[in-house]
């Protein structure tokens, strides 16, 4: 039996077991450019155009097959009680095998809510801003103001102040898992304004990356919590989110997990100006 979920992102991700069942679901979508697909032999969501490149015989307009919500045949004069007793009993046996299905068949269960935060990235390393000070102070043979510290704190530590966390509700079922109602929140306590971020929402399955989300966050303050909720449902077995990149001009600061150091000087990676990475 074919099995699919569906979802056109403005909705709950609704099941399909049947290509019918599948064409009726894509007919009806709110947002049919937003369509995406998850066929059950596979681990992962794809969009619409691609699953009807891989079935090139699906087609959304065929309704031939189907039995509920047909419209009723039009009949001769004398013989419209015999097809409409034919067709409540076509009807009656389709409900009859929908309402079994529904009795005997795995439902969603729901599961502990997954609260989960971000790791401190691999190229931040943990630094003695302290001693990094007294340095550059022993070198310059003059002390450093109190503006340049902060900042100087504030880029090399910027794990210890800037936040991000993913809540989430979950739901399992015949060992597969479906994360929803996700929020994403970044708590910035820099005391500076952050101009923009972007957050990666990595799925796990098996221990290996599956699907992955980018979300853009813009302007964010310093004495809010900035949260975005993607909307979508997730399937597998944990979700996980990182930082792709941070830019704060007010301190001279750019981040990317693509890149070992932004300045040139590792004593202070991720210095930049006016969010400008370094070329």
């Amino acid at each position: 039996m074919d099995h699919y979920l569906f979802t056109d992102g403005t909705s709950e991700v609704r099941e399909a077991h049947s290509k019918e069942e599948l064409r009726s679901l894509v007919n009806s979508a709110a947002a049919p450019g937003n369509i995406r697909v998850w066929v059950f032999s596979s681990n992962e969501w794809i969009d619409y155009s691609i699953f009807l490149k891989h079935n090139p015989g699906f087609s959304k307009t065929d309704t031939s097959k189907t039995v509920l919500g047909a419209e009723l045949p039009v009949v001769p004069p004398g013989k419209g009680s015999s097809w409409v007793k034919r067709y409540l009993l076509i009807a009656g046996a389709a409900a009859g095998v929908l309402l079994v299905f529904n009795f005997t068949s795995a439902r969603w269960e729901k599961g502990s809510p997954l609260k989960t935060g971000a790791t401190r990235p691999e190229n931040v390393p943990v630094m003695d801003v302290d001693s990094l000070i007294t340095e550059i102070e022993w070198q310059r043979g003059k002390t450093i103001d109190k503006g340049t510290r902060y900042n100087l704190r504030m880029r090399n530590n910027w794990p210890e102040h800037i936040l991000l966390y993913l809540n989430a509700e979950k739901e399992v079922k015949k060992g597969l898992s479906r994360f929803f109602n996700i929020s994403v929140r970044i708590d910035n306590s820099t005391g500076f304004n952050l101009d923009n971020a972007h957050v990666k929402l990595q799925v796990w399955k098996n221990k290996k990356p599956g699907t992955s989300d980018t979300l853009q966050f813009n302007d964010i303050k310093y004495d809010k919590v900035s949260v975005r909720q993607p909307g979508a449902a997730y399937y597998g077995d944990s979700i996980s989110v990182s930082f792709q990149n941070i830019k704060a001009k007010d301190f001279n600061f750019c981040y990317s997990a693509n890149m070992k150091n932004n300045s040139g000087n590792y004593n202070d990676r991720w210095f930049c100006r006016d969010g400008k990475t370094a070329e």
